[in-house]
């Protein structure tokens, strides 16, 4: 009887994202979640869109208040959310509107 080919779930889970990894949605979904698990759920719904170009995360924040004190962590924050994507993206400045 032949033995079954057993892979992984990382592996399979790889194959699977493998194609959108290059795609700016993939990479924008990516920045979204390591924001959400940086800030929390209450900073991540009051921000009304992420963009992602070239590098730049664009933030446009609900809340004057959120933006102000983004603004204040702005370098603390850059470095976070680069070190929770591991460099499966490359974030270089946030603009927060």
């Amino acid at each position: 009887m032949a033995r079954p080919n057993l892979q992984s779930i990382q592996s399979i889970l790889g194959d699977l994202t493998d194609p959108f990894k290059d795609k700016s949605a993939y990479k924008l979904a990516l920045v979204q979640n390591a924001w959400r698990q940086i800030l929390g759920e209450e900073a991540y719904h009051k921000v009304q869109k992420f963009s992602l170009h070239e590098g730049v995360l664009h933030v446009h924040c609900q809340s004057d208040s959120l933006r102000h004190e983004l603004s204040l962590q702005r370098s603390r924050l850059l470095l976070a959310l680069n070190e929770a994507l591991d460099s499966q993206v490359n974030l270089e400045e946030i603009a927060l509107r």
